[in-house]
């Protein structure tokens, strides 16, 4: 009696220590995922007295026959489950091309699966259809020559060797994921805002262990289960796709991805302002010889990309009218007009830039904003006046050193006056 009571917590001991290991173990598989192939192998132990004799422990066996025990086994089999990412958060954006361009698109291709598995890469030209990344935009032209261009394996996972040509991933490992890079060609002189929008297809093919394509994969769904088989599961879900609806259990998943032209639309405005008159002044003046005139040239960019100004150069007629070097006020009396009285810039140039499409400028203008450098006068090319945007610079906050990119939604005025003859 005394041993049988020392032995039932010996035995309460182990069978808690074995129920911990074999919950840790079991924890283990579910957090990794067991391998499809893996062989699973186990034999039942029983032990039993006749009377009070202990005897020979009886082992299993698949058909009960073999007392020293047979291990019953099953094959785990291939649970084929995978998700196809468009990586944003925006669509690829181009400027407008003079020229055909090639551009990218890359999507993550994940294996969520427990084996190893080929995938083949489709693009798809899709028509009609809005911007995956978000947006009112729909698809209005086609990239062309669209081709996988590389393959990478994200993070710590496995892969097999990707080859210029490939257009699958070649051994993508369970629980890894790779970047696919998609490179197509956007033709010339698409206007702002057009949008292509293209899909990548990955489907699940058999890891063949080579550098090729492997074979399809056949689905076990409504066969009888075989321990001796490791078969397919398809195990995808089913996915919204812009255009229908990706299935469930087809061993494929579609993402949508986008091209976007966005560049700069330009306008140039060209206002002349009288200011003053040897007769009115500023008040009422005329456009009468003896009167100074205010030019103002203004660039706005009301595109969806940023411009990078060059030059502007304008041409004066020089018989009708003479540049003012003081790029005076006007303000007074008749008499301050003729004499030429009240300088705003001692360069005889005005500027002005800021945010928006409505420009801030207005005649006369202001000595704040006086140009110091980037326009001059030129008496010996024809008397023309020329604005170099990659060194105009003035004192109002802002200007100096920003002017050779005008920002999408934005202006700058140049501006001076002329003397009329």
């Amino acid at each position: 009696m005394k041993q049988k009571l020392m032995s039932k917590p010996s035995k309460l001991v182990a069978l808690l220590v074995g129920a911990t290991l074999l919950g840790a173990v079991s924890q283990s598989a579910l957090a990794l995922g067991t391998a499809s192939g893996t062989t699973v192998s186990n034999t039942a132990t029983l032990s039993y007295n006749v009377g009070a004799v202990p005897q020979t422990a009886i082992l299993s066996s698949p058909d009960g026959l073999t007392p020293t025990g047979v291990a019953t086994t099953f094959l785990v089999d291939n649970k084929v489950n995978l998700l196809v990412t468009a990586v944003g958060p925006a669509a690829t954006v181009i400027p407008a091309p003079g020229a055909p361009v090639t551009n990218t698109q890359t999507f993550t291709v994940a294996n969520s699966g427990n084996g190893s598995q080929d995938f083949s890469l489709a693009t798809a030209q899709l028509v009609g259809v809005a911007n995956p990344f978000g947006g009112a935009l729909l698809d209005n032209y086609d990239v062309t020559g669209c081709t996988v261009t590389n393959v990478v394996v994200v993070g710590a996972g496995t892969m097999g060797a990707f080859t210029a040509g490939d257009q699958h991933i070649n051994g993508l490992g369970a629980d890894s994921s790779a970047t696919v890079t998609v490179t197509c060609s956007t033709p010339a002189a698409q206007p702002n805002n057009s949008l292509a929008v293209i899909s990548l297809t990955a489907t699940a093919l058999t890891d063949n262990a080579a550098v090729t394509a492997g074979a399809a994969l056949v689905n076990g769904a409504g066969t009888a289960n075989s321990n001796t088989v490791v078969e397919n599961v398809f195990a995808d879900a089913a996915k919204a796709a812009i255009t229908g609806t990706d299935a469930a259990n087809n061993a494929a998943d579609t993402a949508n991805g986008a091209f976007l032209v966005q560049t700069a639309v330009l306008s140039v405005a060209k206002v002349a302002t009288v200011l003053c008159d040897p007769f009115f002044g500023s008040t009422t003046p005329k456009n009468i010889p003896g009167s100074y005139v205010q030019y103002a040239i203004t660039i706005t960019n009301s595109g969806a990309a940023a411009a990078t100004l060059s030059q502007i150069t304008d041409a004066l007629q020089v018989a009708n009218v003479t540049f003012d070097p003081l790029l005076i006020s006007g303000a007074g009396v008749a008499a301050n007009c003729a004499a030429g009285v009240g300088s705003l810039s001692a360069t005889g140039f005005g500027a002005v830039k800021g945010a928006g499409l409505a420009t801030t400028y207005a005649a006369p203008g202001l000595a704040a904003q006086n140009v110091t450098a980037g326009a001059d006068f030129g008496v010996t090319t024809a008397n023309t006046v020329t604005v170099d945007f990659a060194t105009l610079a003035g004192t109002q906050v802002g200007l100096a050193g920003t002017n050779a990119s005008l920002p999408a939604s934005s202006f700058i005025t140049v501006y001076f006056n002329a003397f009329v003859n």
